[in-house]
């Protein structure tokens, strides 16, 4: 009994040059998309403050509040910001874990009274960005944005992306 010994070669086959091309500018986009997401998260962590009304604003106070009150002795305030102005202070990292914190920003247009609205909903370490924008309505009011960004990937527990009507003819802020 003679067994046949089967001879198979395996050889390799080269891969195309346009499969490798490919393969390397995917390389490519994954090492640049990267970079962008690192360069992204190391930007500077800042709070900005914005009048894009006709009113001078004559000051700006924010802090973060909890049931009991402010969560720190921190007041971010921004003072005599007329039309076009824009003025931010650096922010640094802030504990808000199982807070259940709010963004409070209490404002003062030349000629009205104070008004304050409470923003977001903060319940873990914020280390991101806020920006906070005044802009004209129509006469007697002033449309209020708060956004606050806490990077590329976002935390489920921050969350702030308001807009409040202002009426400062009547003195509140429509929800």
């Amino acid at each position: 009994m003679s067994k046949k010994k089967s001879k198979s070669k395996h050889t390799k086959t080269e891969m195309k040059k346009s499969t490798k091309a490919v393969l390397y500018l995917a390389a490519v986009v994954a090492i640049l998309a990267t970079i962008i997401l690192i360069i992204a998260e190391n930007t500077e962590k800042r709070i900005m403050v914005r009048n894009s009304s006709d009113i001078k604003l004559e000051y700006v106070k924010a802090y973060f509040v909890d049931s009991e009150g402010p969560v720190s002795d921190d007041e971010m305030v921004f003072e005599n910001l007329s039309k076009g102005e824009k003025s931010k202070l650096l922010l640094d990292k802030i504990d808000l874990a199982y807070r259940q914190a709010n963004l409070e920003i209490r404002f003062k247009f030349e000629g009205y009274d104070e008004l304050f609205v409470d923003a977001g909903y903060f319940n873990d370490i914020f280390k991101g960005s806020i920006s906070v924008d005044f802009e004209n309505l129509n006469e007697g009011k002033v449309l209020l944005k708060v956004k606050a960004n806490t990077g590329v990937l976002p935390s489920p527990n921050i969350s702030c992306d308001e807009e409040h009507v202002v009426n400062l003819a009547e003195g509140y802020v429509e929800e």
